[in-house]
């Protein structure tokens, strides 16, 4: 489906599905995407997250609180990633009463909404993604040389925190103490939350993908 503008039918579909507190997750062009995408397991084409803040009715738009590499934590609009491959995630209800958690998605959404806003200032974590990728490689060569494949699955990545933060860490950090959007016996890599995906920890509430 081609959104045409923010006003259209076609957007409103979308924006009437979602909800403060959602996941999104995009898929992002070029090489470290395509390397991350074969070599960390379980796979994932999903590289960037943010997490998603309140409705502007004015705009039919949606804040949202992402970090990115120029910036650190910085403001911005879920429009501003229309044209890309993008799905939007929600706590799986059900797991929550599960795990005696006793509020609604849309309650956690929005406690985890402003508990990231204390990230608002953070740069971003340079020094994590060298890590990673070091790991990675590292950990994929150690497996073929085994016999095991060139990849390597997220468990093999440590936690790791500091004053700064990746997209991914942002998002964790909204759902910190509230819910288990990632394994955090573990590093919070875009695999690590396409594994509680599979778990059935979230939900995916919508996609749409890259215009042409």
């Amino acid at each position: 489906m081609e959104i045409r503008d923010l006003k259209s039918e076609e957007w409103y579909f979308y924006t009437q599905k979602i909800r403060l507190g959602d996941i999104g997750a995009v898929i992002e062009p070029g090489l470290v995407s395509r390397l991350a995408e074969r070599m960390i397991l379980p796979t994932t084409p999903y590289l960037h997250h943010f997490l998603i803040g309140d409705y502007i009715p004015d705009d039919n738009d949606f804040v949202i609180l992402e970090s990115i590499p120029s910036h650190g934590v910085a403001v911005g609009r879920l429009s501003w990633h229309l044209s890309k491959t993008v799905a939007v995630f929600r706590p799986n209800a059900e797991m929550a009463e599960s795990l005696n958690i006793f509020m609604t998605p849309e309650q956690m959404g929005r406690k985890a909404a402003l508990q990231a806003t204390k990230f608002g200032r953070s740069k971003y974590d340079f020094r994590v993604c060298l890590d990673i990728g070091w790991r990675a490689f590292a950990g994929c060569l150690r497996n073929w040389a085994q016999g095991r494949g060139f990849c390597v699955h997220y468990t093999a990545f440590p936690p790791s925190r500091d004053k700064r933060v990746i997209c991914t860490e942002v998002v964790d950090e909204g759902y910190r103490d509230i819910f288990p959007i990632f394994d955090r016996n573990y590093a919070v890599l875009p695999s690590n939350l396409m594994s509680q995906y599979h778990d059935g920890y979230l939900d995916i509430v919508c996609t749409w993908h890259k215009t042409t």
